[in-house]
């Protein structure tokens, strides 16, 4: 199982651990030894034990053999606050460049998961997405017959599709790039900034046609609190994308 490090007391050889899931919540951890790469909020992998008085505990097995994204990509809610900024930044330094009136959708004031934008000149909400690590290993996927080119891979939650195919069919999505990554092992990507722009149902006929990859985060199996799985797109795709920037 995974998780989370969420404390840790090296003299003591123990720490938490945020399992991720519902039924088992946050465990004390131990360890007989604790490496170098152990560190708080990076992903282990752990067995799930029982004491001698029924109580759940984790025993450490390894540190998740994962690339390092900006936060850890299993923290949904570092993500959130992370994800706020980048709409504020949006809206006032990207929009502006794009000749379009978009805002944050004044609904997120009492509901921080509603989607993140409105588009005032078409009359239409808008979510943005923001990216910056590569999708490092997409070229072990097809799209269109071709391997996916991590450079130009970008991701899109399962939930929000089933979220916005019920109550934004209609909806924008605007992917801003800009990968701080460039290379992950014996991978590397080109430096790549911009804004793309992606109408929702054009989105939604790729996946109902099933022309683009579901691909099921390894580290979030056990994961009751993020997307579990995400669709692959390929910004190159002309008949999705527009490239704004």
């Amino acid at each position: 199982m995974e998780g989370i490090l969420i404390s840790l007391d090296r003299e003591a050889k123990r720490g938490q651990v945020d399992t991720r899931n519902d039924d088992i919540g946050i465990l004390t951890i131990y360890f007989q030894e604790i490496p170098d790469v152990v560190q708080m909020d990076c992903t282990i992998e752990f067995n799930v034990a029982i004491s001698r008085i029924g109580n759940w505990y984790a025993k450490f097995i390894s540190v998740a053999d994962r690339n390092q994204a900006l936060f850890n990509t299993e923290d949904r809610t570092q993500w959130y606050v992370w994800g706020e900024g980048e709409e504020n930044d949006f809206v006032e330094h990207i929009v502006p460049r794009l000749g379009i009136d978009i805002r944050i959708n004044p609904e997120k004031d009492q509901k921080p998961w509603e989607i993140d934008l409105f588009d005032y000149t078409h009359n239409r909400y808008a979510d943005l997405k923001t990216q910056n690590t590569p999708f490092f290993t997409a070229g072990r996927y097809m799209y269109g017959g071709v391997p996916y080119d991590p450079a130009y891979t970008v991701t899109f939650n399962k939930k929000d599709y089933e979220n916005y195919i019920e109550k934004h069919p209609d909806c924008d999505i605007y992917f801003w790039v800009y990968w701080s990554q460039l290379a992950y092992r014996n991978i590397k990507v080109n430096e790549l900034y911009g804004v793309w722009r992606a109408p929702f149902q054009r989105m939604a006929e790729k996946i109902q046609a099933g022309e683009v990859v579901l691909h099921a985060y390894m580290h979030r199996v056990n994961d009751d609190h993020n997307a579990r799985e995400s669709y692959l797109f390929n910004l190159a795709d002309a008949a999705v994308f527009e490239r704004m920037i």
